[in-house]
């Protein structure tokens, strides 16, 4: 599969010297989980992953150009006055009736909702920062049966309404809407599964005096806890996979 990866977001210019962009990060998750996936996870030899900077206004030109598309995070909000916001949301609509597979992590996960239909704000509780145990119900099939997943979180918006025909997939203590997917077609996620704890740890030191000197510091002792964005990125190739085999299974038929 070629999964094109919506770049929407780059990394801070004070530490972008020390760390690689979104896609890269995405890429080197992929082939992490590929090397420590059990159970049959998909391999990513059968994927392909290209970058299209649609904060710099490149869309692909068709929805079928790609076979599946994934939004990254990014330091904007659905609500800012981006030229390229509105595009996105537009061609997230157009993926979406046309059946495409989509993931949306973070800015991604927001903006999809708010694209299908939903509602994200800015959360008048401020950031939510550092691990946080996702509680999962209603998981799908491409997902193993799990009470939980612990995955790191860099936010201060939030989806407080879901689409229509969304199903609530998974909570934090902060953030009730913090994973949600529609049918097999849609699976987003609050959290960073792309993040490891060095350039999350630079990142919210950095960013220290918004976020609030109490809420880094306990997050900065969270990170030295494992996480499982490994786990989650063997979904994300699950669910691009599985999205591939049921339509053509349908097609066959």
């Amino acid at each position: 599969m070629h999964i094109a990866i919506l770049e929407t977001g780059r990394i801070n210019p004070a530490i972008a010297d020390r760390f690689p962009r979104y896609p890269d990060m995405f890429r080197s998750m992929f082939d992490a989980a590929s090397l420590s996936a059990t159970g049959g996870a998909p391999d990513t030899d059968s994927f392909t992953f290209t970058a299209v900077p649609v904060l710099d206004g490149e869309f692909p030109a068709t929805v079928d150009d790609y076979d599946g598309y994934l939004v990254t995070g990014s330091a904007a909000g659905v609500y800012d006055d981006y030229d390229w916001i509105d595009p996105l949301k537009a061609f997230i609509r157009d993926l979406h009736a046309a059946d495409k597979p989509l993931a949306g992590v973070c800015f991604g996960h927001q903006i999809i909702a708010e694209a299908l239909g939903g509602t994200c704000i800015k959360w008048p509780g401020g950031w939510g920062v550092g691990p946080f145990d996702v509680a999962l119900d209603n998981t799908p099939r491409w997902m193993p049966q799990r009470d939980q997943v612990r995955l790191i979180h860099v936010h201060q918006d939030q989806v407080t309404r879901l689409p229509e025909g969304a199903t609530h997939l998974g909570a934090t203590g902060f953030c009730d809407n913090a994973m949600f997917y529609v049918g097999d077609s849609v699976f987003c996620m609050q959290g960073h599964p792309e993040f490891e704890a060095d350039y999350t740890g630079a990142l919210l030191t950095l960013r220290e005096d918004s976020i609030g000197t109490e809420k880094v510091a306990t997050a900065l002792e969270g990170l030295k806890q494992e996480h499982e964005g490994i786990v989650i990125a063997r979904w994300i190739l699950s669910f691009f996979a599985g999205h591939a085999a049921s339509r053509a299974a349908e097609t066959a038929a």
